[in-house]
């Protein structure tokens, strides 16, 4: 797939079929997520990959897990209650069109938990993976590894894979460091929804919008 096609094609997948994905295939896809760039070549991203009874179990324990906001412990705090504009707004806008493609009203907090409880089980993808690293990295290990998700993201495209980058499943860390061993020391960043999409599921049916290029942009030296 050509990289540019990949970019402008690629979309949040929220529903997948249960078909389970080769081992062989995400080390592939894995493989060419590592060459995505990092300060100093040190390649901070960690990351630990599930599926089968284990992934069960751990769907099991963070949907049941689910529920109020102050619950919350993730490694890094969930900024979704403190956003602004413009920010809260693009944030809503995304909201109210998965709840109108899952048919959810906006007063239907029975049916809004259960679509969280979905997200928490990694959206009932066959794959989850589980991105860290070292805490005393700080800032720029962070940035590093949204290189390496975005490589991810695009590579599992080329074997017709879909993905999901999830802060739901890492609201609740100490799950994750009972059933995968992970230390302290790690700071967990995000979770990876990974699996064959299902076409068909209404929630697949839209993407995401973006803001015009000069909503970011400056420009400095330029004739014009």
């Amino acid at each position: 797939m050509d990289v540019i096609q990949a970019i402008e094609s690629r979309r949040s997948i929220r529903a997948f079929k249960p078909d389970p994905v080769p081992k062989e295939v995400l080390a592939e896809v894995l493989e060419i997520a590592l060459r995505a760039p990092s300060t100093d070549n040190t390649q901070p991203w960690e990351f630990t990959v599930v599926t089968g009874p284990v992934l069960d179990e751990l769907k099991k324990a963070m949907s049941e897990k689910m529920g109020a906001p102050t619950e919350f412990t993730p490694d890094i705090p969930f900024p979704i209650l403190t956003y602004k504009p413009p920010y809260v707004d693009r944030s809503k806008k995304q909201g109210k069109k998965v709840f109108e493609a899952m048919a959810i009203a906006r007063d239907d907090w029975p049916r809004r938990m259960e679509w969280y409880r979905y997200m928490a089980r990694f959206m009932d993808a066959p794959v989850g993976l589980i991105l860290y690293v070292e805490r005393y990295l700080g800032a720029y290990a962070i940035l590093d590894s949204g290189l390496f998700l975005e490589n991810l993201m695009l590579a599992a495209m080329n074997y017709g894979l879909g993905t999901c980058t999830q802060m739901a499943v890492v609201l609740y860390p100490e799950i994750l460091r009972k059933a995968l061993n992970i230390p302290e020391s790690k700071l967990i960043l995000c979770g990876v929804a990974i699996g064959y999409p299902d076409e068909s599921a209404p929630v697949n049916q839209f993407r995401s919008e973006r803001e015009p290029l000069d909503t970011f942009a400056s420009w400095y030296g330029f004739d014009k």
